[in-house]
């Protein structure tokens, strides 16, 4: 994919994700549900930090599953609404999505081409991000939960990534053994999006923002 091509998809994709956000009833309670798994829901309103923490609520609600064990994303898919051929192919790889802890192994910067080790794969899968912002100012001190949308010979990000110094790469790796125990079960992607997320807040990096818009 070319970066022009990366341009007109990852707009597409923004703008998709709005019109499956917008499907949502006023009445419903998947906001308030969300918001009070990640700390934003005071009883009476949503409060945020930052701009940003929009962002992640929005990530949230659409991707991981509601208060009846449904996924957003996934009940759009099901339904009847006209796409256009793009943006068509962009819900098939955002279904599809694999989300985890990644940290880089290195950076094309000419291509825009990030090479991602997922942190909980022992065969060392590696996984071809292309991403404009942090192809250029990224480095292998960083590694950071995002949601990878597979999109022709490449991977995107959904928008929202929880940034940390590769310094606490073990501090993380031991919050997340911690979590699996307390659980005691397997850990789902719900589970690892809200762990990533309070400790950006405790000890991470700023919220990183990948090429949103």
């Amino acid at each position: 994919m070319t970066t022009e091509e990366y341009k007109i998809v990852r707009k597409s994709g923004m703008d998709l994700a709005y019109k499956i956000l917008d499907t949502l009833s006023k009445k419903n309670k998947e906001m308030q549900h969300a918001g009070k798994l990640l700390g934003f829901w005071d009883g009476k309103a949503m409060i945020f930090d930052s701009e940003e923490e929009v962002d992640v609520l929005m990530d949230f609600v659409l991707y991981e599953k509601n208060n009846f064990g449904i996924k957003l994303i996934d009940k759009f898919y099901d339904s009847a609404y006209d796409l256009s051929e793009i943006e068509e192919e962009i819900l098939e790889g955002m279904v599809d999505y694999h989300s985890s802890l990644f940290q880089i192994k290195s950076i094309d910067s000419v291509n825009c081409i990030i090479t991602l080790i997922d942190l909980f794969d022992k065969k060392q899968t590696e996984f071809k991000l292309m991403d404009l912002g942090i192809s250029k100012t990224g480095s292998a001190r960083i590694i950071f939960y995002t949601r990878l949308i597979p999109i022709r010979d490449v991977y995107m990000t959904s928008g929202v990534s929880f940034g940390f110094d590769a310094s606490v790469k073990n501090k993380i790796l031991s919050d997340i053994s911690l979590l699996r125990f307390k659980l005691r079960r397997k850990m789902d992607s719900s589970d690892l999006f809200i762990l990533t997320h309070k400790a950006s807040k405790q000890y991470g990096l700023e919220i990183v923002k990948m090429d949103a818009k």
